[in-house]
């Protein structure tokens, strides 16, 4: 099941790739340091105050909407939830204004964000749409719906900054744009599903308790990633903020894709599981899932290690030089923070009390403020790297212990272990494989993939980590569905 799930959503990681690499390939040559530096800050507030404003009703269309196919009250909980986000948006976006309009900021810097928040209410409503077609498992509308609105809105921004004077205003604007069209087709279907509901005060007050405390706690993990920029801008610059956002995007975008696809395609079954089947059968999922995040993860950000120096090609020469040097730790930083994210985060979304996640998240972020302020003087853009993964660390350690007192979820040990070995045994084949300095950085990546990758699935298969063999059984008949067993295609 999770195998297949997963394939299903590939379209939309394939969008998802291409916007996040490319972008940062193309925005890295097309905007100088500076001017990057400035387009991370504006993305970072933007998510930020997505994050802080409008996340708690995403969330409950994800939390809510199996419960609500179960007592025949989806037209009710749909409606609530849009009826309630045009007033939240709006008093978003005039809050918003309202700050820009009084902090002391440059007219461009103002511009650019103003857009940029512009587009983070209007995409509320996009991503409600999203989260709705994802829990009631209509994969087919969210991936067209979803990968159009990447591309679009990616292909849109770097036309402006090529042919007009935007420059990074031009990436907002294009998401803005992509996010009209798509609505102008998404919300007559999600219109119909509101039919004949009614707006209830009741499941206001319960959606906002679900989701706020996910919003706060999303709000401090972004800060353990992102908050540093801040940080960084004040202490070293905003070209040494553009050298950090490349990396980080580079190596912890990488990661974070592949967490996101295995979360959208296993969490709405872990729910869906845990409404209408009970606890146990969805700790199992939850056990599969752990291992599988480890499974994908780990070896990337191995990968990403093992090719930091030549993947700098990628970038843009302004940021390349620092950005590659803090590459390899950011990579293994990511995976903690995807597991904080994408594992951790799912005992207290499954049990319902999200507000005790925003508490296990306060240690790290004050943790990461403290060691961000003491350590970049003394070690430059390394000591951001030092201080993320220590507060990362402290985050994983704490959001665990915390949620196993409320959902009873698994740890992946025996998985991990065998993936740290097959890990390290992948990167011993690949370093000791002697590779000319004269090639081409490419060259030198693929060369290093087709050695590192059969290295470390023949040792998954040959030991079954993490139920793999399962998973490429799922994978295998989804592509040849009339090898199924027959008592398999009779079901």
């Amino acid at each position: 099941m999770m195998g297949r799930s997963m394939l299903a959503y590939i379209p939309v990681n394939l969008a998802t790739i291409i916007v996040s690499f490319g972008g940062l390939a193309i925005l890295t040559r097309l905007l100088g340091s500076d001017e990057y530096g400035r387009y991370a800050l504006a993305l970072i507030t933007m998510m930020a105050t997505h994050m802080a404003l409008f996340t708690w009703l995403e969330a409950a269309m994800a939390r809510f909407q199996a419960r609500a196919e179960r007592e025949d009250d989806v037209n009710s909980h749909v409606k609530t939830l849009y009826v309630t986000a045009v007033g939240v948006s709006l008093m978003g976006w005039l809050f918003s204004m309202g700050v820009l309009y009084v902090i002391p900021l440059g007219t461009h810097m103002k511009t650019v964000l103003a857009f940029a928040l512009t587009s983070t209410c209007l995409q509320l409503f996009f991503n409600l749409g999203m989260e709705a077609h994802k829990a009631a498992h209509r994969i087919r509308r969210y991936s067209a719906s979803y990968s159009f609105h990447q591309m679009f809105g990616f292909l849109v921004g770097i036309l402006l900054i090529m042919v007009t004077p935007l420059r990074e205003l031009g990436p907002f604007i294009g998401i803005l744009l992509a996010t009209v069209l798509i609505l102008l087709s998404d919300l007559p279907f999600m219109l119909k599903k509101m039919k004949g509901g009614q707006v209830e005060r009741d499941k206001i007050n319960t959606y906002f308790k679900y989701g706020m405390p996910i919003s706060v706690s999303l709000i401090l993990t972004y800060a353990l990633s992102s908050g540093d920029m801040y940080i960084i801008t004040g202490l070293l610059g905003e070209s040494a903020a553009g050298e950090y956002s490349a990396s980080y995007n580079f190596a912890n975008r990488s990661l974070d894709i592949l967490f996101i696809w295995i979360g959208m395609a296993v969490t709405p079954i872990a729910v869906t599981a845990l409404e209408k089947e009970g606890l146990e059968r969805s700790r199992e999922i939850m056990r599969d899932y752990g291992a599988a995040l480890l499974w994908i993860a780990m070896p990337a950000a191995t990968g990403i290690a093992l090719v930091a120096e030549p993947a700098g090609f990628i970038l843009g020469e302004s940021v390349r030089a620092g950005a590659v040097k803090i590459m390899p730790l950011i990579a293994f930083a990511g995976v903690l923070n995807g597991m904080i994210s994408y594992y951790a985060q799912r005992a207290f979304m499954l049990s319902g009390r999200t507000q005790m996640f925003v508490w296990a998240m306060v240690p790290p972020v004050i943790l990461n403020i403290v060691l961000n302020f003491l350590w970049i003087p003394k070690y430059q853009l390394m000591g951001a790297v030092y201080a993320t993964l220590a507060a990362y660390g402290l985050g994983f350690v704490i959001s665990v212990m915390v949620g196993r007192r409320y959902y009873p979820l698994p740890l992946p040990v025996k998985a991990f272990i065998q993936i740290c070995f097959a890990c390290l045994v992948m990167a011993g084949v690949v370093l000791a494989v002697p590779i000319p300095a004269t090639i081409p950085d490419f060259i030198e990546i693929v060369i290093k993939a087709l050695i590192g990758v059969p290295v470390y699935g023949f040792l998954c298969f040959a030991t079954n980590t993490a139920n793999c063999r399962e998973i490429i059984k799922g994978l295998f008949y989804k592509f040849f569905p009339s090898r199924l067993p027959v008592a398999e295609v009779a079901e």
